[in-house]
């Protein structure tokens, strides 16, 4: 079977490469069935899911592997994980890449900030030296047994200047990153935010003819008014809005739970909002139902009794009436 870092790789080599962030087993596989190719472990997603707190490297190493695992475990798509400044000093890196490739993820991105690390987002972001940064990106890659498994430098070295982040980018790309991830959120002093998408996308283009290597991008959508096309068109190889699945979710589910803390029920909002899974049976067979019960047939004798069969599936009638839905 085809290692999903060749996938990866195989992937970048016909061009653009939209990856979606994703969060848990559940958005990964649902990035799947939309058709996506490979998919963003984030890690502001994770630490906010799985730990209800914020992108500032509280997750341990074993922790977002065995949650990296189960994601790739439910999907086919090649998965690309944040590990952060890789959870200590050169030989917490390589055990990191050791772990992360028998996890199965397909490639990770590992940056130069110092500890303790902070989201892009947040004042106070520190950086270390260039001689420690490349040491720590060859730990990883002298780490890897998989020579297809990718692994991205990534610089937050906006934090000193537009100049600083080019050349260290290109240093890492020297130095055998196979990819870079040069964050932007300050530019020359300026949020990128603040700037109009037409200034955006012009500060992109530069970033893209100064790199001399393949780009991921920071996580950011497309400036408003742009695609993943013009992104590609730009300079960039691979895509990911990191926070935009979890961001829905989270929408979502406080407007959920407004309508039924409100109301008493859960009708307006299903009313308002509707799609295959307020079904809980289409969520089930979203992450592999059919395939499950296959596979129970397989080991379990028919029965003359239904309600003891696995094979048994309620119609979404049936279903809708058992969890109280019209």
């Amino acid at each position: 079977m085809i290692r999903t870092s060749t996938k990866l790789r195989n992937l970048l080599g016909q061009g653009l490469v939209v990856a979606p962030g994703c969060f848990d087993p559940l958005s990964a596989r649902l990035a799947q069935l939309a058709g996506f190719d490979a998919a963003y472990l984030t890690g502001l997603g994770v630490e906010a899911s799985q730990l209800g707190a914020p992108d500032l490297g509280l997750l341990s190493m074993s922790e977002l592997v065995s949650h990296a695992a189960r994601m790739t475990a439910a999907v086919e798509i090649p998965i690309i994980a944040d590990i952060d400044t890789g959870f200590g000093g050169v030989l917490n890196i390589q055990r990191t890449i050791r772990e992360m490739e028998r996890a199965g993820v397909a490639g990770i991105h590992l940056e130069d900030q110092s500890l303790p690390k902070r989201c892009p987002l947040l004042a106070g972001r520190k950086i270390v030296s260039r001689t420690e940064a490349l040491d720590r990106l060859k730990a990883a890659l002298d780490a890897r047994t998989d020579q297809d498994f990718l692994i991205i430098a990534r610089s937050d070295a906006d934090t000193i200047s537009f100049d600083e982040l080019v050349e260290r980018c290109n240093l890492y790309l020297e130095a055998g990153a196979d990819m870079v991830m040069p964050i932007t959120i300050s530019i020359e002093g300026q949020s990128y935010f603040s700037l109009s998408p037409g200034d955006q996308m012009s500060w992109i283009r530069q970033l893209c003819r100064s790199i001399n290597g393949p780009i991921i991008g920071m996580g950011a959508s497309p400036p408003i008014g742009y695609t993943a096309a013009d992104m590609g068109e730009a300079g960039y190889a691979l895509i990911m809005s990191s926070a935009s699945a979890l961001s829905a979710a989270a929408n979502a589910m406080a407007a959920l739970f407004r309508e039924m803390k409100l109301t008493g029920t859960d009708a307006g909002f299903f009313a308002a909002n509707p799609g295959p899974y307020h079904d809980p049976l289409e969520l089930m067979r979203a992450v592999r139902l059919d395939e499950y019960l296959l596979a129970e047939q397989k080991y379990t004798p028919p029965t003359a009794d239904p309600s003891t069969s696995g094979s048994i599936l309620l119609d979404s009638h049936s279903n809708s009436q058992i969890f109280g839905k019209t």
